[in-house]
Order: C-alpha cells, then sequence, then structure tokens
C-alpha cells in the first residue's frame, strides 16, 4: 500500500507541475484581461474537469483490479510494473516524435464569451484525462476500496492544489523564468519519473 501512495503523490504532484496544466490559464487569462481571482477559479473548474474524467478511468482500472483481488501480489509485483514501464515507454517516444505536449490549444480561445472560453477548457481538460495513474487504481482495487478512495483523495486534492499554487507563481512572475526546456520535455519527465516508479515498485515488492 505504501508505494501506491507514494506513486500516486509523485504522479498527481508531476501532472500539476507540468506547464500544460497551468501555463494555458495564465496566457489565456492575462488575454482575457481577467484578475488573478478569476483565473484561480476558471483553472479549478477545469481542474475538476480533468480530474473527473482520471477518476472515472481510474475507477474502471480498480473494478478490474477487484476482479482480480486473488491475485493481487502479481499485480502489484508484475502488473504494475510492467504497466508502469510500458508507459513511460510510451511517453519518452512521444517526446521524441511530437513537440507540442498542451492539452489546451490557446488559439481556437480567442473571441469567446467567458462562459464558451470555460467550456472549452473543461471539455478539453476532461478528454485528456491521466492515463498513467491508471496502473495505481488497477493496484488499488485489487486491495479494496478504501484503498481506491484514498488514491482518489491524494490524486485529486494534489493535482488541483498544485494546479492552482502554479497559477498563482506564475501570475506572480514566476512565467518570466525560462520554462521551455520544462515545457519541451515534459513527456520525458513523464515517462521517466513512470520507469522510476516502475522499478520502485518491483524492488518493493520482492
Amino acid at each position: 500500500m505504501n508505494q501506491i501512495i507514494l506513486g500516486s503523490i509523485a504522479l498527481s504532484l508531476i501532472h500539476a507541475l507540468i506547464p500544460s496544466h497551468w501555463l494555458p490559464f495564465i496566457t489565456i487569462g492575462k488575454a482575457q484581461g481577467w484578475d488573478l481571482p478569476h483565473i484561480l477559479k476558471t483553472t479549478f473548474l477545469a481542474g475538476i474537469a480533468h480530474t473527473i474524467s482520471t477518476t472515472i478511468f481510474g475507477l474502471l482500472a480498480s473494478f478490474a483490479g477487484f476482479q482480480l483481488s486473488n491475485n493481487q501480489y502479481i499485480i502489484s509485483s508484475t502488473i504494475v510494473p510492467i504497466l508502469l514501464l510500458g508507459l513511460g515507454a510510451w511517453f519518452i517516444m512521444q517526446h521524441y516524435r511530437a513537440h507540442d505536449h498542451s492539452h489546451i490549444n490557446e488559439k481556437v480561445m480567442n473571441g469567446k464569451t467567458y462562459k464558451q472560453l470555460l467550456f472549452s477548457l473543461a471539455i478539453m481538460m476532461f478528454l485528456s484525462p491521466c492515463f498513467e495513474i491508471s496502473a495505481y487504481f488497477l493496484s488499488a482495487g485489487a486491495i479494496g476500496w478504501p484503498a481506491v478512495a484514498t488514491i482518489i483523495v491524494i490524486y485529486n486534492f494534489l493535482t488541483i492544489t498544485g494546479m492552482l499554487l502554479m497559477v498563482w507563481l506564475g501570475h506572480h512572475g514566476i512565467k518570466r523564468l525560462n520554462i521551455h526546456w520544462l515545457q519541451h520535455n515534459e513527456q520525458l519527465i513523464t515517462g521517466l519519473t513512470l520507469i522510476c516508479l516502475a522499478v520502485f515498485n518491483f524492488f518493493t515488492e520482492l
């Protein structure tokens, strides 16, 4: 259970901190002339849409894990590391195949009312769930529904809080820093993190 919690914390924080989850809100908000509370409110609502879709997908993975609960050790020691390793390799390949990693296309936001913008942002975030954490939902499902509820709370709280924190920091000047490297390499960072978590998960289950 400890490796599930630690892995979920790591993935949640990384996804909240990568620019595609917060920088577009600052850019759009400043282009629209919004103040900070308005930008934070928009980030919160769109972030909720993002975590809802991820949670739905996670619950499906948890149900699969629940059906295989008699094989909980095999899931946590073999299947989860393989899934994390495969996802990590996929993200690394995506990094070298494409360089536009943003969930949100800021150009399509021009000329829309606030409600239209909010709806578009929420839909875009809803349709791009973070599938990477599904491996931990699968493992949690094999342990039991209290473990699943723990992962849901960790993921939702850290993702939303992290996004809001980064928007707040970005609005106060962190955006002036050179984050091009982070934007360009966010899929590589995610992939390497998943591979590290796969290795960690494998050795902690030995």
